[in-house]
């Protein structure tokens, strides 16, 4: 979610520079992520017994949080695209003594079987995958969810020019509007699709469930 310079996320490799996020992404929330990260976990109704995967879990301060949310009972999986991301979440969960998988995956080849999931978020993700890759991640996130399963989209959406935070007006943010997917969720089985503001960084959710 933070405006990382283009050579920290190189083609097929996702961001590489991990302190390097967490430190912006504490930045841009005024030191307020925990805030933030609780109003995404809420939207998505996360409950105690979920088998939850989070897609581009980056540096792993999510899929920590989940971790905490599913218990007793439930777990947490969390997919990037880079190797060094990965790596640093799996550090993050030793350090905090959570039992939390972490793999290096595409979102557009999730290495999951067929409705395994209650529910999948991808957090400020999709603005950063090319336009052609956008269906098959969503049809993968659809895949690997159970039936009546929950889908969250977290990421930046309306008009440019009435966003708020800075950091949503400019490069790849900028170009991204979530709202444009609604139609794509509906037509690929997702019901009761709705949208909805957060309080921070001028992003948006997008929320549906399976049919």
């Amino acid at each position: 979610m933070v405006h990382a310079h283009p050579q920290a996320y190189p083609k097929d490799r996702g961001i590489t520079w991990p302190r390097l996020y967490d430190i912006l992404l504490f930045l841009l929330t005024r030191g307020n992520e925990h805030t933030y990260r609780n109003e995404v976990l809420d939207l998505a109704e996360i409950r105690a017994g979920h088998d939850v995967l989070d897609i581009g879990c980056g540096t792993g301060t999510q899929a920590l949080e989940i971790h905490r949310r599913v218990q007793p009972g439930g777990r947490v999986t969390g997919v990037d695209l880079s190797s060094n991301m990965i790596a640093h979440a799996r550090r993050k969960a030793r350090g905090a003594g959570l039992d939390i998988e972490f793999e290096r995956a595409d979102a557009a080849s999730l290495p999951f079987g067929d409705g395994r999931f209650d529910v999948v978020t991808i957090t400020t993700v999709l603005h950063m995958i090319p336009e052609a890759k956008r269906k098959p991640c969503l049809l993968e996130a659809s895949r690997v969810l159970k039936p009546a399963g929950r889908l969250l989209i977290i990421d930046y959406a309306g008009a440019t020019r009435e966003r708020r935070h800075w950091s949503a007006k400019h490069g790849r943010h900028g170009l991204f509007d979530l709202a444009s997917l609604h139609g794509a969720l509906i037509a690929i089985g997702f019901a009761k699709v709705r949208e909805a503001p957060l309080s921070q960084l001028s992003l948006h959710a997008l929320i549906g469930v399976k049919s």
